[in-house]
């Protein structure tokens, strides 16, 4: 279902070290993640992505994260 899979890449987010949970938000559509939110570093928009890929069922990401300097 869309909501567990959202739920479970959500939660890898936060469990991640490298990544700001709280500026990045996630979209599912069928079996397609969207990525939303703002970082700081590409690491942290590439580990986001891996986050996402990690789950179970996901066919697409679409990383719209942006990275911020400031």
């Amino acid at each position: 279902m869309p909501s567990d899979l959202k739920q479970q890449i959500e939660k890898e987010l936060v469990r991640n070290a490298e990544t700001d949970a709280s500026n990045i938000t996630v979209e599912v559509q069928g079996s397609k993640v969207i990525l939303r939110g703002l970082v700081h570093s590409y690491a942290e928009r590439k580990a986001a992505e891996e986050a996402a890929w990690s789950a179970p069922g996901v066919s697409e990401v679409d990383n719209q994260i942006v990275i911020s300097l400031l």
